[in-house]
C-alpha cells in the first residue's frame, strides 16, 4: 500500500492524500479529510515506512506522559482501548520522579513522532518544563487538578474526593468525622483541604485532633488509631484503600462494628478496597470517563484543529458499599426479647398423621426462635438491634452467639448459662403449607426477672420493644411494665402456649396474632372482623392479625382495613410473622406512617417466605429497596 492506493481507495487525487497526511489540510472539505483518514487508519498506513530517517508523514500515535505516583490501570485501560477504537495507538511515557527537565522524555517523543500528548502530571514544575521544551509545538492535554493559563485542561481536583466523601457522611447524619491521610502522598494536603471544606460548608467545627496522617505501608498505625478514637468519632475518611483496610483490622480488633459503631468512606476504589468486609463506600475519580474524555480531546486538536474549551472538568463518583450508616444516635434502637433456640428444619411432603412415618427430602439446623428471628430481621433492615435472651453454655449457644454478631446485632443482654442447654426447636416444613412446631425451651425456661431486671439500662432512650410470650409470663409482665415505665413503644407477638393477662393487653402498642392467636384471646365465634373488634375493645391500641397468604387485617381507632400478601410463592412461611414484626417495627421507627409501615413489612414477609430457613431468609435493606415501587403502589391502592 503506497500513496496513489491510498488516493485510489478514497477516491481523491493523490496531492490531496499528501496535504492530510502532512497536515496542510486546511482548504479541503471536513468529508474529505475524514474519508481519507479512514482509509489509512484502516490499512494501518506509514509514508516512506521503508526509509527510517524520515520523519514526516502521520504515525497515528498518542503519548500519555505520566508521573510514576498517577499510574491507574482504568486509565490506561480506556485510552489504549479508546485510541485504538480510532486508529491510533498509545505510547506511554513515565516521569523521572527526579528529573523536571523532561529533555529524554521529549526527545523519545519527537522520535516517535506522536501526533498530541496527554500529559499528566503531579506538578507544576513538570508544566513548566514541558511548555519550554515542546519546541515542535506537538497537540497536549492537560490532567491536572487545576485549570492551565492558555492550555487545554481537564481538571480533576483531588480535594473533590475527600470533600464528596466528607459530605457523604455528613449528609448521613455524622459530625464527628475523623480524616486519615496518607503522609507519603502528594495529593494529602488536597485530601485535607476537602475534608475541612466539607465541614466548613456545613458549619462543623474544625478539630485538628481529628485529623491524622500515616504512612499507607506502615505497620504500626494502631497508635494513631487509638489516639484517634479517644475522640468519640462516629466516622472515618481514609485517603486510600490501604489506610482503609488499617482502620478495618483497628475496628475488629476493638471489637467496635462497621457500619454500625463507625462508618467509613475511602477515597480509593482498587482490588484492595474491593475485597475489604463489610464492602466499603468509597469516592474516587471516574478514571475511565477521564480517558474518554482525554481521547475525544486530544483527537479533536490532532485530527480538526478544533478550539476546544480551555478547561474541563471531571467530578468524583461514589460507589456505594456497606460501610455507611446512620449514626447508632440517629437510627431506630430496638430491644428485643424473646426465646432463643437452636431449630432443625424437617422438609417433608405433608404432616404426619398419629402413627404415620414420614420420611423427609431435606433438614438443617439454624438459630432461631423469636428472639433472634425478631432481632435479625430488624437488623437486616437497619435498625440497631440489642437481642436480650438466654442460652446454654454449650455448642448451639456459641452458635448463636456468634451469628448474631456476624449481624451486628448487640448481645450485652444474652446470658450464657452453663448448668443447663440451649433450647431448640423442631420445625416440619410442608410444601407450601404452614410449618408444624415442636419446642424444647431450655435456657428460656430459666430467663427470669432478675436477669431482666440486669438489663433495663439496655431500654434506656430505645424506640422500640418487641417481646414474645413464651417466656416465663412474670418476665412478659416486667418486661411490659418496665417499657411503659421508660415511654417504649412495645411490639408483642402472643404465642398458643403464653398466657397474658387482659389488663396487659391495654399496655401494648401493636399487637400482632396470627388467627389461631386471636382465637385464643377472644374465643373462636365470629368473623375475623368481629374477633378482632373483641379484641380491640380489650387493647384499645393497634391490633395487627396476620393471615399468611391472605394478608393481615389491621383494627385501631382510625382504621379497619385488610391488606393483601405480597405476590411471592411460599417455600418456607416459618420466619413470616417474626419478619414481619421486624420490618415494622424498622419502617415506623424512620418516620413512615403505619398503613405505608404494613406494606412495608408485607413485602419483607413476602420474600422471606420465598426460602427455607427463617433468618437466612429475611430480606436485607437493600434486597427490599428493589420493590420499592411495588410497596408505594400497595400503599397508594389501601386508600388510607
Amino acid at each position: 500500500m503506497n500513496i496513489r492506493d491510498i488516493a485510489a481507495a478514497a477516491n481523491v487525487s493523490v496531492s490531496t492524500v499528501s496535504k492530510v497526511l502532512n497536515q496542510k489540510d486546511h482548504d479541503i472539505s471536513e468529508a474529505t479529510r475524514e474519508r481519507v483518514l479512514a482509509v489509512i487508519k484502516e490499512y494501518n498506513y506509514t509514508p516512506y515506512s521503508n526509509i527510517k530517517e524520515t520523519q514526516t508523514g502521520k504515525s497515528f500515535m498518542v503519548a500519555l506522559v505520566i508521573h510514576p505516583s498517577l499510574m491507574k490501570k482504568e486509565l490506561i485501560t480506556t485510552l489504549e482501548q479508546n485510541l485504538a477504537a480510532c486508529g491510533y495507538s498509545l505510547l506511554l511515557c513515565t516521569l523521572d520522579a527526579s528529573d523536571y527537565s523532561l529533555a529524554r522524555q521529549l526527545n523519545v517523543l519527537r522520535s516517535k513522532r506522536v501526533e498530541g500528548i496527554i500529559f499528566h502530571a503531579v506538578d507544576e514544575r513538570y508544566i513548566e518544563s514541558f511548555h519550554k521544551g515542546n519546541s515542535s509545538g506537538i497537540p497536549a492535554v492537560f490532567l491536572y487538578e487545576k485549570p492551565i493559563t492558555n492550555q487545554v485542561s481537564i481538571c480533576y481536583d483531588y480535594s473533590s474526593i475527600a470533600y464528596t466523601a466528607v459530605r457523604l457522611l455528613i449528609n448521613h447524619g455524622h459530625t464527628r468525622i475523623g480524616c486519615v491521610l496518607d503522609a507519603a502522598s502528594d495529593n494529602s494536603a488536597s485530601a485535607g483541604n476537602g475534608y475541612l471544606r466539607a465541614l466548613f460548608e456545613s458549619s462543623l467545627s474544625r478539630d485538628e485532633s481529628l485529623i491524622i496522617s500515616c504512612k499507607s505501608d506502615a505497620h504500626n498505625t494502631h497508635a494513631a488509631f487509638e489516639q484517634l478514637f479517644q475522640q468519640d468519632i462516629t466516622a472515618l475518611y481514609c485517603q486510600n484503600a490501604v489506610l482503609a483496610a488499617s482502620a478495618y483490622t483497628f475496628l475488629h480488633e476493638m471489637n467496635l462494628s462497621i457500619p454500625d459503631e463507625v462508618s467509613i468512606v475511602c477515597g480509593e476504589t482498587n482490588e484492595l478496597a474491593q475485597i475489604l468486609y463489610p464492602p466499603v463506600t468509597s469516592v474516587e475519580l471516574p478514571y475511565d470517563m477521564l480517558g474518554k474524555v482525554a481521547t475525544k480531546t486530544i483527537l479533536d486538536m490532532v485530527e480538526t484543529h478544533a478550539v476546544r474549551p480551555k478547561s474541563l472538568s471531571i467530578e468524583p463518583v461514589i460507589h456505594k458499599g456497606d460501610s455507611l450508616a446512620l449514626p447508632s444516635a440517629c437510627r431506630t434502637k430496638i430491644a428485643v426479647i424473646g426465646n432463643m433456640t437452636m431449630d432443625i428444619i424437617i422438609s417433608t411432603d405433608t404432616v404426619p398423621s398419629p402413627g404415620e412415618l414420614i420420611v423427609s427430602n431435606n433438614m438443617f439446623s439454624t438459630p432461631g426462635g423469636k428472639g433472634i428471628n425478631q432481632a435479625i430481621g430488624a437488623g437486616k433492615l437497619g435498625g440497631f438491634v440489642y437481642a436480650i435472651g438466654r442460652l446454654g453454655d454449650d455448642a448451639e449457644g456459641h452458635v448463636i452467639s456468634d451469628t448474631l454478631t456476624s449481624y451486628n446485632i448487640k448481645t450485652d443482654g444474652i446470658y450464657i448459662d452453663s448448668s443447663t442447654s440451649t433450647g431448640k426447636a423442631f420445625i416440619a416444613v410442608p410444601d407450601g403449607s404452614n410449618s408444624c412446631v415442636i419446642s424444647y425451651p431450655g435456657a428460656n425456661s430459666f430467663f427470669d426477672v432478675e436477669q431482666l431486671n440486669k438489663c433495663t439500662h439496655l431500654l434506656t432512650n430505645t424506640d422500640y420493644c418487641l417481646i414474645s410470650t413464651e417466656l416465663d409470663p412474670e418476665v412478659v409482665a416486667y418486661a411490659i411494665k418496665r417499657c411503659q415505665k421508660l415511654k417504649v413503644k412495645i411490639f408483642l407477638k402472643p404465642s398458643t402456649t403464653g398466657k397474658i393477662e387482659q389488663a396487659l393487653l391495654r399496655k401494648i402498642d401493636y399487637l400482632v396474632p396470627n388467627e389461631a392467636e386471636l382465637a385464643l384471646l377472644v374465643g373462636e365465634e365470629g368473623t375475623l372482623q368481629e374477633k378482632a373488634e373483641r379484641l380491640y375493645q380489650i387493647c384499645q391500641n393497634t391490633l395487627i392479625v396476620t393471615m399468611g397468604a391472605r394478608g393481615c387485617y389491621l383494627k385501631n381507632s382510625e382504621y379497619s382495613h385488610f391488606f393483601p400478601a405480597a405476590p411471592f410463592t411460599p417455600v418456607d412461611t416459618t420466619g413470616a410473622a417474626n419478619c414481619f414484626i421486624s420490618a415494622l417495627a424498622v419502617s415506623l421507627g424512620e418516620g413512615n406512617d403505619l398503613p405505608y409501615s404494613i406494606c412495608f413489612a408485607t413485602y419483607a414477609a413476602g420474600l422471606s417466605v420465598t426460602q427455607q430457613g427463617t433468618q437466612l431468609s429475611f430480606p436485607s435493606r437493600a434486597q427490599l429497596d428493589i420493590y420499592q415501587d411495588d410497596i408505594h403502589a400497595m400503599y397508594v391502592d389501601c386508600g388510607l
